[in-house]
C-alpha cells in the first residue's frame, strides 16, 4: 500500500503544526507522500531532507516546502529541530499571488524550482516565536497570526526564490498545470494543444521557448517522474503500469528503460 496521506481538516482550510522533535502521525523518515503542502522550519539544521530524489541540506533557519504528490524522506542529524506547517491552497485561497505561486511550484520539478530557502537570522527569529506562540497557544487569534504568517512566508519564498518561467500567465505555465493534474489521462501533445486552444506546433514552440524542450518531452518526463515515486514507495512494475495506464507492463519497462537508461526493478534496486 503507498504511503500517502491526507486530512479533512488541512482540506478545509485549518492549518496543523507538528514539531519535529515530537511524535506524529506518521513516520517522517520513512519515504510518503501527502495531499497538502508541508512547509518546513528548522531551529537547528543537521541532516538531509530528500524531495522527488533530490537531497538537500537541512541548515537552521532554513525553509523547506513539499508539494502534493512529491515524496519525500527526512534523514535528521541528532539535535536537528523544528517545525512543519500542513496546509492546502483553502488556508490561502484569500491571497492570489500565494496561490498562483504555489500552483506553478508545484507544477515543476524541484530541478526547475527550488524549495529551499533561507531566512535572514532576524527574520527566522520572528517566524520562529510565531510558529511557538501557536503551537503552545490554540487561541483563535494564534490561528488567525497563523495564518497571516504563512501567507507572508510563502511571498517572501516568492521573492527570493524567484519568478520561473511556468508562470500562470505563460502558455508554457498553463501547459504545466494541465500536465501535473492529467498526465495520466493525456499523453498526446495534441490533447494539450486542444485545452489551450492553440495547435500542437503553437504548443511546442511556446513550450520549447521557455524550457528548451519539446512538449512531449514534458509529459514522458512527467510520467517517469511518478512511475520513480511509485516504485520508491513499494508498488510493483505491473501496479506502476497499469496506474499510468499502460495496457502491458512490458511497454511500460521499455519505456522506463529507454527515458532513464535503467529498467524499473533497477532503478528501485539502487534507491531502496
Amino acid at each position: 500500500m503507498i504511503p500517502s496521506h491526507t486530512s479533512d481538516s488541512i482540506a478545509n482550510g485549518y492549518i496543523t503544526i507538528n514539531q519535529l522533535s515530537k511524535l506524529n502521525d506518521y513516520d517522517f523518515s520513512e519515504p510518503h507522500r501527502h495531499d497538502y503542502y508541508e512547509l518546513f522550519f528548522f531551529q537547528k539544521g543537521g541532516g538531509q531532507h530528500e524531495i522527488d530524489f533530490v537531497p538537500f541540506e537541512i541548515k537552521a533557519g532554513s525553509f523547506q516546502l513539499v508539494v502534493p504528490g512529491q515524496v519525500h524522506q527526512m534523514k535528521r542529524a541528532p539535535g536537528s529541530m523544528g517545525f512543519v506547517l500542513l496546509f492546502a491552497n483553502e488556508a490561502v485561497v484569500q491571497s492570489k499571488q500565494v496561490l498562483d505561486f504555489l500552483l506553478d511550484h508545484g507544477s515543476q520539478s524541484v530541478e526547475e524550482s527550488n524549495p529551499f530557502c533561507t531566512f535572514s537570522e532576524e527574520d527566522a527569529g520572528i517566524i520562529e516565536h510565531i510558529i511557538l506562540d501557536a503551537w503552545n497557544n490554540k487561541s483563535k487569534q494564534a490561528v488567525e497570526i497563523l495564518q497571516h504568517t504563512l501567507i507572508g512566508l510563502c511571498l517572501r519564498m516568492k521573492e527570493i526564490i524567484g519568478t520561473n518561467p511556468g508562470s500562470n500567465s505563460s502558455t508554457y505555465g498553463q501547459f504545466r498545470r494541465l500536465l501535473v493534474a492529467d498526465f495520466r489521462e493525456m499523453r498526446s501533445v495534441s490533447a494539450y494543444a486542444d485545452q489551450l486552444n492553440l495547435t500542437p506546433k503553437a504548443l511546442n514552440e511556446a513550450v520549447k521557448k521557455q524550457s528548451g524542450g519539446t512538449a512531449s518531452e514534458h509529459i514522458y518526463k512527467q510520467i517517469i517522474l511518478e512511475a520513480k515515486r511509485l516504485l520508491l514507495l513499494g508498488s510493483s512494475v505491473k501496479e506502476v503500469a497499469f496506474s499510468l495506464q499502460f495496457d502491458d507492463p512490458g511497454h511500460f519497462s521499455k519505456f522506463f528503460k529507454k527515458q532513464v537508461g535503467s529498467s524499473p526493478a533497477d532503478f528501485r534496486n539502487v534507491h531502496n
